[in-house]
């Protein structure tokens, strides 16, 4: 019984707190109606040797509807009160659990207006207004003049020149060439390797030597630094297309187009293949030796 008894003060008090507000009542009125209201059922509450919902609403009754309660404690449709003129600058009305902010000194705040901040961390230092930025130090060394360009290009000239002249490559320059000083064409070795394949496939065609045109073959397409698509042309398209052209030659002559005419079969054939195959197989050679040769200068 005792829970539904505190049930029907609760939902008294909230009424009577609802209407005060409404009735535009100050907050430290409202807070001091509704204490004194719970005060006084209390005491009457505590006079029952049994307290019951009926004796409950008995003292509610014996107080007044909260309507009435609000009209006596502020009267009906009250205006809100007028601010006496005061010295110091009036602060706003605030509710009764903040009623501390009104002894609360009165200064400017950089944080003022921005509602719902109360208390935290202070920083100072975000409020001060930004430092002037530092003047740029002066430059130790003007910009160089074109004169003076010109001159340190011809140095840089010379001095690639004298390296080349001597057993050391020149060291290579961190600065882009500009207008007229390019400097000059100098052949690069790709790949040692490379050139030795080239030299053995010319070393073969020149003194017809099957050992060397096969090692020349060999090294250029175990070579890491030709690409695969450079290794087929030189190892395989360009020896193929050699064949090609001994078989039309070949062709051609049988065919009586060009060339000694040369009966199908027999001796004569024998002989036209076993004269046209050396220079196929030199011609081979030969051009791949100058594609290796093309791709090393590339690389």
């Amino acid at each position: 019984m005792g829970i539904e008894s505190d049930h029907l003060v609760d939902d008294y008090l909230s009424r009577v707190g609802e209407l005060a507000e409404q009735r535009r009542l100050p907050p430290d009125d409202r807070s001091r109606l509704v204490s004194t209201l719970r005060d006084e059922i209390e005491r009457q509450r505590a006079t029952y040797d049994e307290e019951s919902p009926t004796a409950v609403r008995g003292i509610l009754g014996a107080l007044g509807s909260p309507d009435e309660v609000v009209e006596r404690a502020g009267g009906p449709g009250a205006a809100p009160p007028v601010p006496k003129p005061r010295a110091e600058p009036e602060t706003e009305a605030v509710d009764w659990w903040r009623s501390d902010a009104l002894t609360a000194p009165v200064a400017p705040d950089p944080t003022e207006g921005l509602g719902g901040f109360v208390g935290g961390l202070e920083r100072p230092d975000l409020f001060e207004p930004p430092a002037p930025p530092a003047e740029p130090e002066e430059k130790l060394e003007t910009e160089p003049t074109p004169g003076t360009r010109r001159r340190r290009r011809l140095a840089r000239v010379l001095l690639r020149r004298r390296a080349g002249d001597g057993d050391q490559a020149p060291a290579p320059v961190a600065e882009p060439e500009t207008e007229g000083t390019a400097a000059s064409p100098r052949f690069r070795l790709a790949s040692p390797f490379v050139l030795l394949a080239a030299l053995l496939l010319l070393g073969g065609a020149a003194f017809s030597s099957l050992p060397a045109l096969a090692g020349g073959w060999l090294i250029a397409y175990a070579s890491r630094r030709l690409t695969p698509g450079e290794v087929k042309t030189a190892v395989l398209v360009i020896p193929g297309l050699a064949a090609a052209s001994g078989v039309v030659w070949l062709w051609g002559r049988v065919e009586g187009r060009w060339g000694e005419p040369v009966t199908a079969g027999g001796e004569a054939m024998g002989t036209a293949i076993s004269e046209t195959w050396p220079w196929t197989l030199r011609g081979a050679a030969i051009a791949s030796a100058l594609y290796l040769l093309w791709r090393a200068r590339r690389h």
